[in-house]
């Protein structure tokens, strides 16, 4: 063998040897299996940095501050209490939560979030663009999830709020089911299961206002798990939207009574033609929690009531 053939055998086995030691530069994807050793070992994946609410979180949140009661009944619910270093002056549940309070999303106190340092603020109404920035700049991230419209929106809020705790969702079959599925699928389960359990045929839901819940609300998908919603009309409408029709319920704030509600010619031409009147807490449908599913307890008691009389 020539001296050119020993160097291009040379050039061509030391390439197979590198390549068979791992030392070319070559970029793993999280389903790789890494060789080292002559043992097989799974690439690690780690929970974060994680996307949560369009924020990159580099770790887990340990320290936060809500300023929504809804964001505060869905932390303590998914056992992170001990997280919270401040609510807004709003949140009343959980009772004796003992936390100082730092005012509320419309008039947060930002000094005082800001010398609690906390990883990061939730809130479901946006904050100003002014407060966003004094809490970013302090590296307080500020975390909103998207108010839910519908029961998906529901489960995805549970999910993001839980990502920031558990970070980003990795698939471990020795683990079981991922803690963020884990927890989101509980709250829609139990609120699919209370809408299963209380069949309403076809209603129209009537706030305060005397306007009705158009599917694309919360309140209209939420009460729409165990019913045709009648009024299929965007967002919340005069109830003349729904004229002529005649649902089997009409589920009423129960800031109304019977009077305020038949002072509406068209709602009280449904009562007249035999729909029935049902009263609800709104509060269920305003905080999107694992409380919501009370809401249908609440209608059940009143229909068993009925039944019985």
């Amino acid at each position: 063998m020539n001296f050119g053939k020993k160097i291009c055998a040379l050039l061509l086995s030391t390439s197979f040897a590198l390549a068979l030691c791992g030392c070319e530069d070559t970029e793993y994807t999280p389903s790789e299996v890494v060789v080292s050793n002559n043992e097989e070992k799974e690439e690690e994946i780690k929970p974060f940095p994680a996307l949560v609410c369009g924020v990159t979180l580099e770790k887990a949140v340990n320290k936060a501050v809500s300023l929504s009661p809804a964001m505060t009944e869905i932390i303590c619910e998914l056992g992170f209490q001990s997280r919270l270093a401040a609510v807004s002056s709003y949140c009343d549940y959980p009772e004796d939560l003992g936390l100082m309070t730092v005012g509320s999303t419309e008039n947060p106190d930002i000094d005082a979030i800001i010398e609690l340092a906390p990883d990061a603020v939730f809130t479901l109404s946006l904050l100003s663009e002014r407060d966003i920035y004094m809490l970013n700049h302090a590296g307080i991230a500020v975390l909103t999830p998207k108010i839910p419209e519908s029961a998906e929106d529901y489960y995805t809020m549970y999910k993001e709020i839980a990502a920031a705790f558990y970070g980003k969702e990795i698939s471990d079959p020795n683990k079981g089911e991922l803690k963020t599925v884990e927890v989101a699928n509980k709250a829609r389960l139990e609120l699919e299961k209370a809408a299963d359990a209380t069949p309403l045929e076809s209603f129209v839901y009537v706030t305060e206002m005397l306007t009705l819940a158009g599917n694309d609300t919360f309140a209209g998908a939420i009460l729409g798990l165990s019913g045709e919603n009648l009024c299929k009309e965007s967002g919340y409408v005069s109830a003349d939207a729904c004229e002529g029709q005649t649902p089997k319920y009409i589920i009423a704030d129960d800031k109304l009574n019977r009077e305020k509600i038949t002072s509406n010619a068209v709602l009280n031409s449904m009562i007249y033609n035999g729909t029935k009147l049902v009263y609800i807490s709104s509060s269920y449908l305003e905080r999107p929690t694992a409380r919501t599913a009370g809401v249908f307890e609440q209608i059940a008691q009143q229909l068993t009531a009925d039944s019985n009389q």
